[in-house]
């Protein structure tokens, strides 16, 4: 059950009754907790307000996500095809290959989705489905890559001071942000069968 007072509101942050801390996150860019306490606000709509902004944000979200993939995948290739082990750049040996090869379809996989989701919205057509494939690959596909690329880094690719590290950290924030691939998967499955 809606209650009247559920939507989308604007507080202004100098209001009273707004406390804001702030809060590390593991991407080292700060977020804040808010903490709202009798304060002003201004209903600017209703429920539909909250799913609308939801919507764009999760595919704001996969966009990003599939930018991380992108930095992650190229910052691997050049360190492939620059690392040297057994007289050979790393990249010229199979496995590696194929490790970035996968790699790289699923960054594309999270590319097209989330392009797909964005489009859908624009457009003001159903994103629903679009929205969920999105976000499954976003949270799956992007975890992969992240993993490929430190792992195809070897040690240095778990040195914090290395850039591959950032890309890793940003992948899982997004991705918990967005909630796991299961939710999405069963929400997915729900739109077919009501479909």
């Amino acid at each position: 059950m809606i209650s009247a007072s559920e939507g989308l509101y604007a507080v202004a942050r100098d209001a009273d009754g707004v406390m804001i801390e702030r809060q590390d996150t593991t991407t080292g860019v700060p977020e804040a907790h808010l903490l709202l306490s009798s304060a002003p606000a201004t209903k600017l709509s209703g429920p539909d307000g909250i799913d609308w902004l939801i919507d764009r944000a999760s595919t704001s979200m996969s966009v990003m996500m599939a930018g991380v993939c992108d930095s992650a995948l190229r910052l691997t290739a050049e360190y492939a095809t620059t690392r040297v082990q057994f007289e050979r750049p790393i990249a010229t040996f199979q496995a590696v290959s194929q490790r970035a090869a996968d790699a790289y379809i699923d960054t594309e996989a999270v590319r097209l989705t989330a392009r797909q989701a964005a489009w859908r919205l624009g457009e003001g057509l159903d994103a629903a489905e679009a929205l969920a494939i999105a976000k499954t690959w976003a949270a799956d596909g992007a975890d992969r890559v992240v993993h490929a690329a430190q792992h195809l880094h070897g040690g240095i690719g778990l040195d914090v001071d290395y850039p591959v590290h950032r890309y890793f950290r940003w992948a899982r924030h997004i991705g918990l942000s967005l909630g796991g691939s299961a939710t999405h998967l069963r929400r997915l499955g729900d739109l077919i069968a009501a479909g």
